[in-house]
């Protein structure tokens, strides 16, 4: 260790089918360009392989929890979520990623920043990303957390301990209302295929935009590898044209949302793995392509929890798509490492199309501290915090 290098002590957390580093907010600079120049550094970006970081080199990789004190009297802990670019020089605070906040209950816990309570500790989380208070759940067994257990799911090796997430709360978090237009669909313009396309927004855990894969001469069940650089043309002048609608930012970069999703009827296909998912395994298959050439391996909580509460809006794009219209249910989302059941009740308030509440959305993940240790990163690049 030298003079040049700058120690950060931080853990890698894996909640989900992602993984982050987390962070303490008192070892992060809080001028908004500092830090920006820390969490790059601290992951190697730009950088296709992030070499020169800790980064994982994919976006599910490649993200960063900030935990702090609570800056609400109704939260235990704050928790900003970062996703940092990897060959582009950016950090989105757009987004909460539900997969991460799993994490966020369980590492609260493991640091003494929440006492625990047998058999089940509920951690109130202020995630400052959406303003939304996130409720984790997580088995504690001998005072600290449970981590072995027999709870599965598919895109992570083994089984876990189940942490459950309730994302009840979190309805309107970017633009102020769970139907941001006050529509169930809308007519984007699609400039690459010189016509319309119907669409549903829906903005609840993430703001997505919801779309037919026939709309992109797909049929849905498609893995990555599967999609053109044209489909990924379409699939972010989707999101831009959701974004106007929202008065949202459009440009690309740390600009990342209405995730874009793409969705069919249900339909047998093979996973990542080449497990055979059956038609009635599941009630639609998804897909969550972005537009900077990705498509999610398995299918991000956020979204999870959007997609869930859009198959029980009348009339939506995943409602029409779906096998099931029951409410309420677990929804079954057939994505590309397998199925994501997801437990939503929506419940219609009044005769208007915009006259959607939801009441309850949970899901479950399990979660498991990776390593501690100290990171160095070079002055030269962060400055002198």
């Amino acid at each position: 260790m030298t003079y040049e290098q700058f120690p950060v002590r931080c853990t890698i957390m894996r909640g989900g089918t992602s993984k982050a580093i987390f962070l303490r907010e008192c070892d992060v600079p809080a001028e908004p360009a500092a830090r920006e120049r820390f969490l790059l550094a601290l992951f190697g970006s730009p950088d296709q392989r992030q070499i020169d970081g800790l980064g994982g080199a994919d976006p599910l990789t490649s993200k960063c929890a900030l935990i702090g004190p609570p800056t609400r009297p109704d939260a235990d802990i704050d928790y900003t979520f970062a996703q940092v670019g990897i060959e582009e020089a950016y950090v989105s605070y757009e987004i909460v990623c539900g997969n991460i906040s799993a994490a966020t209950g369980v590492y609260a816990i493991e640091e003494g920043l929440v006492r625990a309570v047998e058999p089940i500790t509920t951690v109130r989380v202020h995630n400052t990303n959406t303003g939304s208070i996130l409720r984790i759940k997580v088995p504690v067994r001998g005072g600290r957390p449970c981590i072995e257990g027999d709870f599965a799911i598919d895109g992570v090796p083994g089984t876990g301990a189940e942490v459950a997430l309730d994302y009840s709360n979190t309805a309107g978090g970017a633009s102020g209302k769970l139907l941001p237009t006050g529509h169930v669909r809308d007519r984007l313009h699609v400039p690459s295929l010189g016509r319309d396309v119907m669409a549903s927004i829906v903005d609840v855990g993430t703001i997505c935009v919801f779309f037919r894969a026939q709309e992109l001469d797909l049929v849905g069940t498609e893995l990555p590898g599967g999609f053109s650089p044209a489909h990924y043309v379409v699939a972010e002048e989707i999101r831009q044209a959701a974004a106007a609608l929202c008065r949202l930012p459009q440009g690309g970069g740390k600009n990342i949302t209405p995730f874009q999703i793409m969705v069919a009827p249900p339909r047998d296909y093979a996973s990542l793995s080449g497990a055979r998912i059956g038609a009635d395994d599941i009630d639609f298959v998804a897909r969550q392509l972005n537009g900077d050439g990705w498509v999610h391996k398995a299918f991000s909580g956020g979204a999870s929890t959007c997609i869930s509460v859009a198959a029980q809006i009348e009339g939506s794009v995943v409602h029409e798509c779906s096998a099931v219209h029951t409410s309420p249910r677990r929804v079954r989302i057939g994505h590309p490492s397998g199925v994501l059941p997801i437990f939503a009740l929506v419940e219609r308030v009044g005769p208007g199309e915009s006259d959607w509440v939801v009441r309850e959305v949970h899901f479950s993940r399990t979660v498991r501290r990776l390593m501690d240790g100290t990171a160095y990163l070079p002055r030269s690049v962060i400055g002198t915090h």
